[in-house]
């Protein structure tokens, strides 16, 4: 897959001369209801002999537009990268969002940006796609504004599970209540949070369970605190273990951390970088009279985190999570 990404200007260098069948949005999380409209692309660019290319924003638009609204992204830009090429689209390019873009009319965006800068034959969105200064423009605008260069613009309408729209922010509110299981089944994949490993208190491995440490990224969907099943991926291999997400009450800190134990890889390995999925929550955070207490209930977590983790076999490769 090709990534390019960049503001107007930098794009515009690029040798875009389509046609592409393509799409546009935000795209967090990729889930289930995307992969819907991902797959109808890319069999639509393979039967007309075009290339694939999804436009997504970074930063995503409501950091640029609500700075001050909390909002957390279900993935990062990297991991969206290798989703989508696992899903075997072929361009992706990432749009730098700023202000002076939010003020591009629904005109201006669909001639300026859409047409003369990529040349779609085929566009799809969602049936609810907005775009445009103020969210005013439409699909039907989209086809007033490029049907007549010949731009076929399809409406996909949403997916739905259990007869309930799938959604990012169904997505968040399942990971809100811990329900990891559910938000995995949503995603096709279990929610994931990477980043290098960083130096901790070493505590751990004096209580018999040295911990991989991360720290959370900013405007991340973090589960909520407690113990969880997980997988972690340190150079392409797969490990079982089991996290903690909390603030290590027993020891009277209270900055958050995650830390995760893996049952068969000791090595030292600070700065490389790992990937953490999220398979169940197994309790939430207790503090502990006594050391003694917390170590048993780690080994108690381990084991449950083993049986959790052998009900969710897992075959292929680290990528294809």
């Amino acid at each position: 897959m090709l990534t390019l990404r960049g503001d107007l200007p930098t794009l515009s260098r690029y040798n875009l001369s389509g046609p592409y069948v393509m799409t546009i949005g935000n795209f967090d999380g990729i889930h289930a209801g995307h992969q819907v409209l991902i797959k109808q692309l890319i069999e639509t660019s393979r039967k007309t002999g075009a290339q694939s290319l999804l436009l997504t924003f970074d930063p995503h638009p409501l950091f640029v537009l609500s700075p001050d609204k909390p909002f957390r992204m279900i993935m990062s830009m990297d991991q969206k990268e290798k989703v989508l090429s696992d899903l075997g689209l072929d361009v992706l390019a990432i749009l730098t969002f700023t202000s002076s873009l939010s003020q591009f009319s629904p005109r201006d965006f669909a001639l300026s940006v859409l047409r003369d800068l990529f040349h779609p034959s085929y566009l799809f969105v969602g049936e609810g796609f907005r775009f445009g200064h103020g969210r005013t423009g439409t699909i039907e605008d989209l086809r007033h504004y490029l049907g007549p260069d010949g731009v076929q613009v399809s409406g996909v309408l949403p997916y739905e599970d259990h007869g309930i729209r799938v959604s990012s922010s169904r997505i968040r509110k399942a990971v809100d209540q811990g329900e990891m299981e559910e938000a995995a089944r949503l995603l096709t994949r279990p929610l994931e949070l990477s980043g290098p490993v960083m130096e901790g208190e070493k505590r751990g491995r004096t209580l018999g369970f040295p911990t991989l440490n991360l720290i959370p990224p900013d405007h991340r969907l973090i589960p909520p605190l407690g113990v969880y099943a997980t997988r972690t991926e340190i150079n392409g291999l797969l490990y079982d273990g089991v996290t903690y997400i909390g603030t290590k009450p027993t020891f009277g800190t209270h900055r958050p951390v995650i830390e995760t134990h893996l049952f068969s890889f000791s090595k030292e390995c600070y700065g490389v970088f790992h990937r953490v999925f999220f398979y169940r929550r197994l309790r939430g955070e207790r503090s502990f009279s006594n050391v003694e207490a917390l170590v048993s209930q780690i080994a108690t977590d381990a084991a449950a985190a083993r049986r959790t983790l052998h009900d969710h076999p897992f075959t292929g490769t680290a990528r294809s999570l």
